[in-house]
Parts: structure tokens; sequence; C-alpha cells
């Protein structure tokens, strides 16, 4: 067991002459199924194919994505594990002061518009080697977006990019299914997951309206984005110039795909050439992905349009594996700091209808009668996680989803559970705003009584003799908050938790979210409620800064 070569002497290392498949990414390299470049790295690996990786190329130098040579089948490029300019610039439009996935929390050193940037420089010198797209900057730039630093509505990233196929989610079967036609010489068309350019529409696409029109015209957008949100399972199709943008519904990923990408050979460290520590693994190095998905469709995340509503878990065993093998680890210290998704406590969630539906949202405007909620299962992982030898604690660093918690029906036993065992001293929820305005915007509408919450949490706390504490949560600037309701969220925050968090963060129009076009547009496109949009910048600190005042 190794890491992906990443230059030349490692290549020769591993005795060969060449490499089928180059990676470029703009993070460091680090070998853990947390992270998205290991993971396709990893696959394309078992599958036979010899791939290597160019972390961090240095973009002003176009030579440097010719370090590994030139690769037999394709390149794969991403800008890393947050998009570019989410990863470079805050809401208010500076320079942010770290990047967490490169060595040392250093100062970022990578471009706006990664994936551009990379992706010409290959074109640059290596005309006809195909270059496939994944990861969350191309994911979430598929087709016509709004883009909050430029403030425009941008085309396609495979467009600008001059890629041959863009794959978006968390890409496993169509990096496979598209390595297995390029090295077979077949064309790249009907991959579930992907979006190519074509110059014909497929016959049973819905035809999105042109990017052009999308690009100029405010209508145009938002039937754009209500024409998206409703049909992703279909196949979409959007005219440019003499070309369609085509785009396949997702594939379908289980428990059993899930636990082999989890049982492959990770080194579940970073690449030894590295000095510096890299944040973002120390960060995670301790914690278990449990799964995947979210059918909440909050309309300021780019989870569900990324990973997809449907929630798909690991086995348990799967899970218990990881941790023992993380115990045999001489740095593990006992202490197992999360385990969940990014959708927290979703695990093993389910739907009756298999998600065959079109709602972007399984919890908005109302609950889903279809969703089956199985908590006590995740606790149950909890105890069974805990219980392997070796491990000391085992807490939720990410947090909960508190009003999905409390919508199974033992709540109340498994929340005691919950602060009684599972908890480091806080649990960090996130109500987002008490403004219903907001919340309506948001698509987060609350499913249980934060008042009520809050009460149980602190009821169970004491009985059990502990020091815990709620960390909430909040957003400011979202479309639909005006400075008023800030400060009327300032005022029910402080009744609710008798403190002022500094956990507030400033709302940032992630492309192709409802949020984004609510933003750009001042309309909810589905249900074409207007809302207020505060865009100034000085206007939008005012808000910000209130609850640090």
């Amino acid at each position: 067991m190794d890491f992906l070569p990443v230059t030349k002497e490692e290549i020769v290392k591993k005795g060969w002459k060449e490499l089928d498949i180059v990676i470029i990414t703009g993070d460091a390299y680090v070998d853990h199924p947390a992270f998205g470049t290991a993971v396709i790295g990893r696959v394309l690996e078992e599958k036979g194919y010899r791939v290597g990786i160019i972390s961090m190329p240095d973009w002003r130098d176009p030579s440097s994505v010719t370090l590994l040579g030139r690769p037999r089948l394709f390149f794969g490029v991403t800008s890393g594990a947050v998009d570019s300019m989410l990863s470079k610039y805050t809401a208010f439009k500076r320079f942010r002061s770290n990047d967490p996935y490169r060595p040392g929390d250093s100062k970022f050193d990578r471009p706006d518009r990664a994936v551009i940037t990379y992706c010409n420089h290959i074109k640059n010198n290596f005309k006809d080697v195909p270059v496939i797209l994944g990861g969350i900057e191309s994911s979430m730039r598929r087709i016509a977006h709004f883009d909050f630093w430029s403030n425009r509505v941008r085309r396609s990233i495979i467009e600008d990019a001059r890629a041959d196929i863009l794959v978006y989610g968390m890409g496993e079967p169509q990096i496979v299914e598209i390595a297995g036609r390029i090295s077979g010489g077949e064309g790249l068309m009907n991959i579930p997951g992907t979006i190519i350019l074509s110059k014909e529409a497929p016959p049973d696409a819905v035809m999105l309206p042109s990017e052009e029109d999308s690009i100029n015209d405010i209508e145009s957008f938002l039937e754009l984005y209500r024409l998206f949100f409703r049909n992703q399972h279909k196949v979409l199709a959007q005219k440019t110039a003499k070309r369609y943008i085509v785009h396949y519904p997702p594939p379908h990923t289980d428990t059993g795909v899930l636990d082999r990408v989890f049982a492959l050979p990770f080194m579940n460290l970073p690449h030894p050439s590295y000095r510096e520590t890299i944040p973002a693994y120390e960060m995670i190095k301790n914690s278990i992905i449990s799964h995947r998905g979210c059918f909440s469709g909050c309309s300021f995340c780019s989870l569900s349009l990324h990973q997809g509503k449907r929630i798909v878990s690991r086995s348990s065993n799967s899970i218990i594996t990881e941790i023992k093998n993380l115990t045999k680890n001489p740095e593990f210290n006992g202490h197992i700091t999360d385990i969940g998704g990014p959708s927290a406590n979703m695990y093993s969630f389910g739907c009756a209808v298999n998600y065959r539906c079109n709602r972007e949202s399984c919890l908005s405007p109302s609950i889903c009668p279809k969703i089956r909620f199985n908590t006590a299962k995740w606790i149950s992982l909890l105890d069974d996680a805990a219980s392997v030898k070796g491990v000391k604690k085992v807490s939720i660093g990410s947090g909960i989803r508190y009003d999905l918690f409390m919508k199974d029906p033992d709540s109340r036993p498994l929340l005691k559970k919950l602060v009684n065992s599972f908890i480091s001293g806080q649990l960090k929820i996130a109500p987002e705003h008490t403004s219903e305005r907001v919340l309506r915007a948001m698509r987060k509408q609350p499913i249980f009584n934060l008042r009520e919450f809050v009460r149980l949490f602190k009821d169970y706390t004491d009985n059990a003799g502990k020091k815990q504490y709620l960390i909430p949560y909040l957003m400011s600037c979202h479309p639909g908050c005006e400075y008023r309701d800030m400060k009327d969220a300032k005022k029910d925050i402080q009744a609710i938790f008798n403190f002022i968090p500094d956990q507030v963060q400033a709302f940032i129009p992630l492309p192709m979210t409802l949020s984004s076009v609510i933003y750009y547009t001042g309309i909810d496109p589905i249900t074409n409620e207007s809302f207020p949009v505060t865009k100034d910048i000085a206007e939008r600190r005012k808000q910000h800064n209130l609850f640090f005042e």
C-alpha cells in the first residue's frame, strides 16, 4: 500500500513507463476518503488504471500541468474540495486569511476560477488529450449560473474550460465509465451524472431556455431554474450557440457501492512531501463519514444539488471496520470526533417511494409523509462505535439537524442518550434565523419548536449533572432578511439561549443554489414569491455586524 504518485520519480519507482490518467487538483493531496481527489484516484486504481496526481500546480506557469507527462487516456481536473472563488474570497469580497486545504493553513496561492485556468494550461500543452471536469466547482457551475463575485450570469463552465465532459456529484461510477469508454475509443454520451456538449438535443430532453436568453433575460433565467429544480431526474438540454448542453440525470448509488469505496486502500494521511500539517485533514482525521446526500433542500446549500437528495448510508460493518483500523494508528488518542455526514444526523433515513418524485425539498413547504426517520439506528451506531476496543469517547462534532432529530417517534429518550453519552461540551445546531419570511426563503421552516428543544436539552443536561451547551449557527444577509429582521433575530436568540453567539455566517449566493437565484432576481422561481434582497456591501456588513455589537 502506497500513495498515488505525485512525481516522475514515484512513477518510475512503481515500474510504470507512463500514466493512464493524471488528476490535477488545487488542494494538497490527502489520501483519505474525505478528500475527493483521493477517492477518484483510488477508484480508478482499483480498476487497473495507472493514476498520478498533480496537486497545487503553479498556475502562473503553464508547464506545471506537464509535471507527470502526457497521460494515455485523460486529465481529470478539480479546483479542490471548495469552489476556488469561495475558497479565496469572503462574503464581502475580501481575500480570506487562510486556506485550510493547503499545508500550514497558508494564505492560498490558487487562481480565480481555478478549473478554467488549469484546463487552459492543459489545452495549451496537450491539445488532443481529453479533459474531464469534476469536483464541487464544476458540479455547481454546470449550467448557466449567477456568479456572486462578478455579479453576473456566467455560462456553463464546460464551455470556458473547453472540456470534453463534466462529472457532477461524487463521481465514482461516472469516472469509471468514462475511463472505459475513452480506453475503448467510444463516445461519451448518455452517462448518468454528466454534462456534455452535443450538436443535437436528445429527443426525450426537457428543453431549457437557451443559454443566451438565460444570461440576458431575468424571466428566462427564472424559467431555467424553475425547470431545472423540477426535472433533475430527467435529461435536460440547453441551446448554446450552435450546440446543446446536455445534462444527464444522476446515477443511483447504494450502500454496497459506498462500502466498497471506503474499503479502498487509503493511506489516511497527507502525502509525506508536505512539511506542514493540512488543517482540513487535522479537523477530520478522527471522524467518520457515515452517509451521503441530503433531502432538506435548503435554498442556500449546495449539498443536495451536488450529492443528491437521496440518503445513501454505509453499512454499520463498514463504519466499524474503519474505526477499528483507526484505533491501530499510534497517533489516535481514543476520541472519535464525529460520525455523520454533510447532512448531519440523516444516517439511514429513507423514502417510502425511493425518492421518485419531483419535489426539490422533502421538508419544504411541509414535511413529506413518505420520509422515513431512523434516528435510533444512528444512536445505535454511536453506541457500537464507543464499544470498539481502543475508543474512549465518541462525540458529534458536526452538530445535528435538531428538528429532524425530534421527528423520530422515540426522540426524547434518544435525545437523552445523545446528551448523556455523545456530546463533548458543545452541540452545534443551525436554526439559521428566527424570521418566518427569511426561513421561508431559506426553505427551512422549522418542523420542531426551537425553544422547546433548548428546554429539553437543558433539562437532560442538568439531570445528567453535566456542563454542556448548545451552539446556534445563524445566517445574516440572506434574501428576505433586512436589518430589522436581523435585529429581531438577535433579540429572539438572546431570549432563547441567554447569550449572543459568535457563530454568524454572512450569506454567500453559491452558484446554482435556489438562494443565488433569489438573490439575483428577488424572486423564488418555484413559488414566484418576491423577497427583499440586500446587495450593497456596506448594508450587508451593517446587518452582519449587528450580532457583534
